[in-house]
């Protein structure tokens, strides 16, 4: 069963012009390449992190993402996911990756994929946005369904358990107008949605092995599923996430104490 079903169970020379010198020409002709022109390498992710998760208090497992801007502005990111999950009975590992597109500006969701790599299923589903639609393809098992469903100007797509993407809400979030704000967050395993809400409740210091960090506080509320708090730096990325009744908690990485 996708892990995902598991969170919601319990819980990224013109005329006139002067022609160029001979000399200039050569110059520009054996002008060094950039390392990435050399090499065909691609430019290294504007950002990237690792958030530790937590449940019932006990490391369980981690997210890496990086996100890098397309020629066009549209930020792109992908993550890999690894957490152990057990009943008491047996432990599961749950292995996936992500690639989420968002439009530059807005973050408006315009692609999103989700794919197993644990297990021998290779579940996996693919959402896209066009013409004012979400399409989206499930497959388990090795059948697909595909479902279609409208995209409206408060629509999110917030996964529950890419925690990521969390960042992605808080700048949809309207800092002057404040208060509670909602949303319509699109949900592919169910081929729906959910009201989401989202709420600044205020402003702190958070201490941190590298001192005080300035952090926005916030409260989420996805449905009657789960209620949660988070925090993000100035910049809107994800400090730390925590859901009570789950019992689970997400964690940055390098704000961490560091094992001896």
């Amino acid at each position: 069963m996708l892990w995902s079903l598991f969170l919601l169970r319990n819980w990224f020379g013109a005329a006139g012009k002067p022609m160029m010198t001979g000399i200039t020409f050569l110059i520009l002709c054996f002008a060094p390449l950039s390392p990435e022109q050399a090499t065909g390498a691609q430019p290294p992710p504007a950002y990237t992190q690792t958030y530790r998760i937590f449940l019932k208090g006990e490391p369980a497992g981690y997210e890496t993402v990086e996100e890098k801007t397309d020629k066009d502005g549209n930020v792109l990111s992908t993550s890999e996911h690894e957490i152990f999950v057990t009943d008491g009975m047996e432990t599961k590992r749950m292995a996936f990756v992500t690639s989420m597109l968002l439009a530059k500006g807005t973050f408006a969701p315009i692609r999103y994929s989700y794919r197993y790599t644990s297990g021998q299923s290779k579940d996996s589903f693919e959402v896209t946005a066009k013409g004012g639609k979400f399409y989206s393809v499930i497959t388990r098992g090795g059948h697909s369904v595909e479902t279609t469903n409208s995209i409206t100007p408060d629509m999110i797509l917030l996964d529950f358990n890419v925690y990521h993407q969390y960042d992605y809400l808080a700048r949809r979030y309207d800092f002057k107008k404040g208060g509670r704000q909602a949303f319509r967050n699109y949900i592919p395993l169910i081929g729906n949605e959910i009201s989401t809400t989202l709420s600044l409740l205020d402003e702190s210091n958070l201490d941190t092995p590298k001192g005080p960090l300035s952090v926005r506080n916030f409260k989420i509320e996805l449905g009657a599923i789960r209620v949660g708090t988070f925090s993000t730096d100035k910049a809107g990325r994800l400090v730390r996430l925590e859901i009570r009744e789950q019992e689970l908690q997400v964690v940055r990485d390098d704000l961490l104490p560091k094992q001896p």
